[in-house]
C-alpha cells in the first residue's frame, strides 16, 4: 500500500508535467489564440494579452463564456440531466476598456447552448474610469470576492496617466492585490493592456507589468491581417501566427469577379 507523501517532501519532474497537463484547459473562444497556446488558458498561468483593444477584449468577453460552458460540460458537477442550472464558479470581470457587453456575452451563451440569464448572473463586473479606480478595484476589492474561478481585467493600463514614478508605485500596488487573489482563490487569471508605442512587444507599464505575467501574447491588427505572437512561456518556445482577414468585394459588386463564370461577362 503506497504511503503518503510528507508534507515538503519532493515531487519529481515527470509528476510536476503530469499535474500541469492533466489541468482543464479554457478556451479563448479564439481558434488561432487557441492554437498558439494548445489549446486555451490554464489555471496555473497568469495571462497577459498585449496589444489591439477591441481584438483583446472580444476575446475576454468570449472567455467568460467558455469559462461557464467548461462548468456545464464537466461530468464531475453536470447534473443530472446533463445541463447545469447554475455555476459553481462565477467570474470577476474589471473593466478598464469600458468595452463589456451583455448583449454579446448573451448571444454568446445562447450559441454554446447555455442560459444567458444565468452566464450573466454569474459575472461580477467592476467598472475603472481613472486609473485610481483600476488600483483601488485591483489592490482592495478584488480579492473580497468568494466562489471566484476567474478573474478578467480588461485593459489593466489603458487609463495610463503619465511615466511618473508614483505612476509605477501604484501599479505596484494593484499587482499586490491581484497577487492576493492567486494566493486566496487560485483563479484562472487573464490580463489584457495595451502595447507601449516605444517598444516592440512591452505592454504600457513597461517592466513592472512585463515580468508579472507568465504567459505574454502580442495581437496586432494589421492592414490584412491579425498576428499573434507567443513572446513568453515557461514551457513553450516563442511562436507567430496569422489570421488573415477575409477579402471584402468592392462596393456595389455582389460577389467577388474570382468567383464569377465567364457568362456573366457576355
Amino acid at each position: 500500500m503506497a504511503s503518503k507523501k510528507l508534507a515538503g517532501s519532493y515531487n519529481s519532474g515527470f509528476e510536476e508535467h503530469e499535474k500541469k497537463e492533466g489541468l482543464p484547459v479554457t478556451s479563448s473562444g479564439d481558434l488561432t489564440l487557441d492554437q498558439l497556446l494548445n489549446g486555451g488558458f490554464k489555471k496555473n498561468l497568469l495571462y497577459l494579452l498585449c496589444g489591439d483593444r477591441k481584438i483583446t477584449s472580444r476575446i475576454l468577453l468570449e472567455t467568460t463564456v467558455q469559462f461557464f460552458k467548461g462548468q456545464a460540460d464537466d461530468p464531475h458537477i453536470a447534473e443530472e440531466s446533463g445541463r447545469r442550472r447554475t455555476f459553481d464558479q462565477r467570474v470577476a470581470f474589471v473593466d478598464g476598456n469600458n468595452r463589456f457587453n451583455p448583449y454579446a456575452v448573451s448571444k454568446l451563451a445562447v450559441s454554446l447552448g447555455l442560459s444567458p440569464t444565468k452566464v450573466l448572473e454569474s459575472v461580477q463586473i467592476a467598472r475603472a474610469f481613472t486609473y485610481e479606480q483600476m488600483v483601488e478595484l485591483l489592490e482592495n476589492k478584488v480579492s473580497e470576492l468568494e466562489q471566484v474561478g476567474a478573474v478578467f481585467i480588461s485593459g489593466i493600463t489603458s487609463l495610463w496617466p503619465n511615466y511618473d514614478q508614483q505612476t509605477f508605485e501604484d501599479l505596484l500596488r494593484a499587482i499586490s492585490g491581484v497577487k492576493k487573489v492567486l494566493e486566496k482563490l487560485d483563479p484562472l487569471i487573464v490580463i489584457t493592456a495595451p502595447k507601449n508605442e516605444f517598444s516592440d512587444f512591452k505592454p504600457v507599464g513597461g517592466n513592472v507589468l512585463y515580468h508579472f505575467g507568465q504567459v505574454l501574447v502580442l495581437i496586432e491588427d494589421k492592414k490584412r491581417y491579425i498576428e499573434y505572437k507567443l513572446i513568453q512561456h515557461p514551457s513553450m518556445p516563442e511562436k507567430k501566427l496569422i489570421k488573415w482577414k477575409p477579402h471584402k468585394p468592392k462596393r456595389g459588386l455582389k460577389k467577388p469577379a474570382r468567383n464569377s463564370t465567364l457568362d456573366s461577362w457576355f
